[in-house]
């Protein structure tokens, strides 16, 4: 690499004296995985040495870094999860001077010099400094977050911002960090209390995958709490998480679900009109759900919904309500309830011209009770928590398969013989749209602000940190001139 100055470039880089080592922490979220590490692959010109240390994640993660096992210069496996302290594995491992810790959900920039030479030169120009890292590309930045502010005095020349960060390729000189990696807070202290400062860029940036995790990983995300560990802050975006669907809404829905999409109708095409509580508009994104609606209210047009399904409406108008879903369905009515909600009519019989039927049990009665006990369970409750909406399709499907038995619970399934054009989502009057369940996205409420007493608490614990960070820094060996 030609080592003068490449035109139109605005800060200087240096070329690579040796590998560096750049210490990934992995748990679980493999896509977000997989694109950190192909990014890294594909946008780093500069030799660096990859050491995974993965904390006991899923079989998925673990197989593909067997299978990956060559892409990387060491996989350190551990048996628990040690949450971030599990870095310190990592740092014991590898040699080069400076390191850099990343987390597995970060797209590093495509620049030409690369990034990675870029770190490396903000650092020797900096040498008061013991660890810089990346900012984040706020393109996808959570708006619960609110818009990105610097403080005008942390601005430390053209690039650097002073202050702490996540782990977001941090690049960390040995002697800066005297003390076990535990917490990110807690490792920017010591590097202060060892007499270097610490800070971020702001116009080199990373893209957060992580930021998404409300939508792609809830339940991870979910599980990042305080009280779950120190080391979590409270996360803004839990409030955007939708509300997790209980084992019984998925376990009455698992038959219905697989119904609907066997005939090509999308999920937001989907209304249901409940009776006992929504289970398909509970457990999938997009579809609708109305309960106890009277039969007055419904005035729906023809193909208003490409699936309209009626979950045990009441015997004395099920055949007049099955009327006003066939005249509003494109494609597919289904119906679950007891035997007798139709008076024991065959499928068939009950289908106007142009409709064909068919009757399948419904959700067995042993799966639907073993889902209604993990609902009233407060350990097993406790334990599915939000993952039910990362692990949603496993358990619709675990429960489309438990439709079995000779029980007297039924699902009907009618299609048309020669359907309607599918609307992309279900079509509502305002009077009807006013009426849709609302349970799937209660807003999660924030942490209450904190009292006087509690911020007086936090500013103690603060010094406390602050000076169990300056005694280990001290016993590890004298501070910095």
């Amino acid at each position: 690499m030609d080592e003068a100055r490449p035109a139109g470039c605005d800060l200087h880089w240096h070329p690579m004296r040796e590998p560096l080592d750049i210490i990934m922490l992995t748990f679980n979220r493999l896509e977000h995985l997989v694109s950190t590490v192909e990014a890294l692959e594909a946008r780093t010109s500069e030799p660096y040495r990859l050491t995974i240390v993965d904390n006991a994640s899923g079989a998925d993660v673990r197989n593909w870094l067997a299978d990956n096992r060559q892409r990387f210069h060491q996989v350190i496996l551990r048996p628990t999860n040690e949450h971030l302290p599990a870095f310190q594995h990592g740092i014991a491992a590898t040699t080069s001077d400076p390191y850099l810790l990343a987390e597995p959900d970060l797209i590093v920039p495509d620049l030409d010099p690369s990034w990675l030479s870029r770190l490396q030169g903000l650092l020797d120009e900096h040498p008061d400094f013991g660890l810089i890292g990346f900012g984040l590309d706020p393109a996808n930045r959570p708006a619960v977050l609110g818009p990105e502010e610097i403080d005008p005095g942390s601005v430390v020349g053209e690039h650097i911002v002073e202050g702490n960060l996540g782990m977001w390729f941090q690049m960390i000189r040995r002697d800066a960090l005297r003390v076990p990696y535990e917490l990110d807070a807690q490792a920017c202290e010591a590097i202060r209390s060892a007499g270097y400062r610490v800070g971020w860029t702001r116009t080199m940036r990373a893209y957060h995958l992580g930021w998404d995790d409300y939508k792609r990983y809830p339940g991870h995300l979910a599980s990042k709490s305080p009280s779950t560990h120190k080391a979590y802050p409270h996360y803004r975006e839990i409030e955007l998480i939708d509300r997790p669907p209980t084992l019984s809404e998925l376990a009455t829905a698992g038959p219905v679900v697989a119904a609907t999409r066997d005939a090509g109708v999308p999920d937001a095409a989907v209304l249901e009109l409940s009776w006992t509580g929504p289970a398909v508009a509970a457990a999938v994104p997009g579809a609708l759900g109305i309960e106890h609606a009277e039969r007055g209210e419904l005035a729906l047009e023809p193909g208003a919904a490409g699936a309209v399904v009626l979950l045990d409406p009441p015997p004395q108008h099920a055949r007049e309500l099955l009327e006003l879903a066939f005249a509003a369905a494109a494609d597919t009515v289904v119906a679950v309830g007891e035997l007798p909600t139709f008076g024991g009519a065959l499928a068939p019989d009950l289908a106007p011209d142009g409709w064909a039927g068919h009757e399948r049990p419904a959700t067995a009665e042993v799966p639907l009770a073993l889902a209604a006990g993990a609902d009233a369970d407060p350990a097993l409750a406790d334990r599915l928590g939000f993952r039910t909406l990362d692990e949603r399709e496993h358990w619709l499907a675990l429960f489309a398969a438990g439709a079995f038995g000779s029980g007297t619970r039924r699902m009907w399934v009618w299609r048309r013989a020669d359907p309607l054009p599918l609307p992309a989502s279900v079509r509502l009057s305002d009077a009807l749209r006013a009426r849709v369940w609302q349970g799937t996205r209660p807003p999660v409420a924030p942490p209450p602000r904190a009292t006087v007493a509690a911020r007086v608490r936090g500013k103690v614990r603060r010094v406390a940190l602050r000076r169990r960070v300056r005694a280990a820094s001290v016993a590890a060996g004298s501070p910095r001139d």
